[in-house]
């Protein structure tokens, strides 16, 4: 049974105070049984849910087996269920263990604005302000307080290769499972690490302003890159070989190929940016 004052074990002596109390606070009703192995994943993620949202909502837990009469009449068939009442109402339900993304995503109708998703917002408007130094801190906080979650490695790894620092941001991807290394952002943040010796800085960029020029071109096409913009990369590259198909020994084409080969030969980008290519060269 947990200390804390918001994770509670539901009885018939208490199930009414319960309902009571989801007049002024939601309450996550969990039915559960000792021989459940769901109910044994699902539990630890609830728990962590509360504990990180101190008392926003309590959660109640009800074990089946010593309490049938409750479960029957909740008309739980199966364990886990979850049922979310608010103001004395079931409001939603889920049953199974489902991922903690998709807790949050059920709790979040009802509870205050998830402190993650401050987080991110303040990331951005630091990004935004050029302020990136405050931007990593933030990030390389949230790591460390939600380090199971594996977007903060990605949105980490994004602003260090935004920031010229490839090596820091593979060593950060480095350090991911076999599984995690299979999401699709990462795997693009890995093929993007590809063009990082030749992509400029954030602050290069900015530096360049409106420049048109075949270098600054080249440019912020391999910064494009890096953000996984890869249609804004074509679109320069392309414009290098009109303005100069010669600059740099012709590494505009060189590069083209090369996005060419990362994004596969049957993407929706790589067939319409070789027919531009083919008509621009013959």
């Amino acid at each position: 049974m947990s200390d804390a004052p918001y994770i509670i074990d539901v009885t018939a002596d208490n199930f009414m105070q319960v309902m009571q109390a989801s007049m002024q606070t939601p309450v996550v009703l969990d039915f559960w049984a000792e021989w459940c192995s769901p109910c044994k994943a699902l539990m630890p993620v609830l728990t962590k849910l509360a504990d990180e949202f101190q008392g926003a909502f309590i959660l109640a837990k009800v074990n089946i087996d010593e309490n049938q009469q409750l479960a029957a009449q909740a008309q739980v068939r199966s364990v886990p269920t979850v049922l979310l009442v608010h103001e004395g109402q079931v409001v939603d339900q889920f049953n199974g263990a489902l991922p903690e993304s998709k807790i949050r995503e059920f709790l979040k109708p009802y509870l205050p604005e998830d402190p993650s998703d401050q987080i991110r917002e303040q990331v951005a408007a630091f990004v935004a302000a050029g302020e990136l130094d405050q931007a990593q801190h933030l990030l390389n906080q949230a790591m460390l307080q939600w380090p199971e979650e594996i977007h903060w490695s990605i949105d980490l790894a994004r602003l260090l290769i935004q920031r010229g620092q490839a090596q820091d941001a593979r060593a950060i991807l480095d350090q991911l499972s076999d599984a995690d290394k299979m999401n699709p952002e990462v795997k693009g943040l890995f093929a993007r690490m590809r063009f990082s010796d030749q992509a400029p800085t954030l602050e290069e960029i900015q530096a360049l302003g409106e420049r048109q020029d075949a270098e600054a071109l080249y440019k912020k096409a391999m910064f494009a890159l890096l953000q996984g913009e890869e249609e804004t990369a074509l679109q320069h590259l392309l414009q290098v070989m009109r303005e100069d198909a010669s600059y740099n020994n012709g590494i505009a084409h060189k590069t083209l190929l090369d996005v060419f080969n990362m994004l596969g030969d049957k993407h929706p980008l790589t067939l319409n940016y070789r027919r531009k290519l083919f008509t621009l060269l013959y």
